[in-house]
């Protein structure tokens, strides 16, 4: 059997335009459904983008955060 691996992510902030690369040019209204970004859950709007690696990706094929107050998920 294999030894267990742990990887450690690093937030860093996006730029704008960043984001804007990431939503292919939609807005985060369109994507998350106000400017601000509120998490539908919590109401807080700090996200943090999920790994291409994570399996949400991977099975999904788009970019899914998720939001650091609650941990709700949804792609952008």
């Amino acid at each position: 059997m294999n030894k267990p691996k742990f990887y450690q992510a690093v937030l860093v902030p996006l730029e704008e335009k960043q984001v804007m690369t990431l939503t292919k040019g939609q807005s985060l209204t369109d994507r998350l459904g106000s400017e601000e970004a509120l998490c539908i859950v919590c109401g807080k709007n700090e996200w943090w983008l999920l790994p291409k690696e994570s399996i949400a990706v991977r099975e999904g094929g788009k970019v899914y955060c998720e939001c650091l107050g609650c941990g709700y998920q949804t792609h952008l």
